[in-house]
């Protein structure tokens, strides 16, 4: 986990720009009493807004663990000051800036129109809309990385409903479990470009001691051998054999062979699936 804060050169221009323009706001503080309307105020709060989205981007990355993403958008995110930040961003400090921008907006807007000698000699009225259109800006930013937050967490949320359709004891027991994704960055290894879950479970299954596999079959996913009592797989499209466990969760992600890369859909098989505690015989195909 990275701890070290890490402040960029355009950080310090920030905040230097905004510490002058604080301390010089505070010299002609007493020219705004013309304005019906605080806009020192508003000025003053929206100043620290924006460094507050800084400060809380830094801290929030600097104490996030690597390969997580950027927890503004890993809504998952596990590390204790990263997610009450993420929260406060979004819960809190997002809505209150919006509120506040569009409450500037109205109280610049009136006051110039009830007095328009309103706002000191030393602070031209552009200087001041220039800003509130630099609010808006980061606003929409954040607005956006919000939006692109939520898109994620509904891919995460349909991606995990995939993998729980193919997932039963065998699955959780080979792999563990696979179904709780961590983050967004989850995604990179789960995509799922395959077949979907009910394609995969109209192919048939058996037990590999139904099937004449030989003495010395092995699963080429996990490396291990074929036992009798392993429910398995057999691809129709080349006749490979998988344990279901290993093979449904590469069909989900693609839609050929392991070994042979030939496509599973080339050739679909009719047959119902066979119980492992059926006394059949009978080699079967997809």
């Amino acid at each position: 986990m990275a701890c070290s804060l890490k402040i960029s050169l355009n950080d310090g221009v920030l905040l230097t720009s905004l510490l002058y323009l604080s301390i010089d706001m505070q010299f002609a503080w007493d020219e705004f009493a013309s304005c019906h309307w605080p806009v020192h105020r508003w000025l003053l709060v929206s100043y620290i807004f924006i460094l507050a989205f800084r400060l809380t981007h830094v801290l929030g990355s600097s104490h996030t663990t690597a390969g997580t993403g950027d927890f503004l958008l890993n809504l998952r995110t596990k590390d204790a000051l990263p997610r009450v930040l993420m929260s406060l961003t979004w819960l809190l400090v997002l809505p209150l800036f919006m509120v506040w921008t569009a409450l500037g907006t109205f109280w610049l807007w009136d006051s110039k129109r009830l007095d328009g000698r309103c706002l000191p000699m030393g602070m031209p009225l552009a200087f001041i809309v220039v800003w509130q259109g630099l609010s808006y800006a980061w606003i929409c930013i954040h607005a956006t990385l919000g939006g692109i937050a939520w898109v994620l967490e509904r891919r995460l949320r349909r991606t995990e409903d995939s993998l729980r359709a193919v997932v039963d004891g065998d699955t959780l027991e080979r792999w563990g479990e696979v179904s709780n994704l961590s983050g967004y960055t989850d995604l990179a290894n789960n995509t799922f470009k395959g077949l979907t879950p009910a394609q995969i479970k109209e192919l048939p299954e058996a037990c590999a001691g139904m099937m004449q596999l030989g003495e010395e079959s092995e699963c080429s996913i996990c490396l291990n051998d074929l036992h009798p009592s392993d429910t398995v797989r057999q691809l129709g499209s080349c006749g490979h054999t998988f344990h279901r466990s290993c093979i449904d969760l590469w069909l989900l992600r693609r839609a050929d062979c392991p070994l042979c890369k030939s496509d599973v859909r080339s050739r679909s098989g009719s047959e119902a699936s066979t119980c492992c505690d059926s006394t059949e015989t009978e080699h079967w195909h997809v």
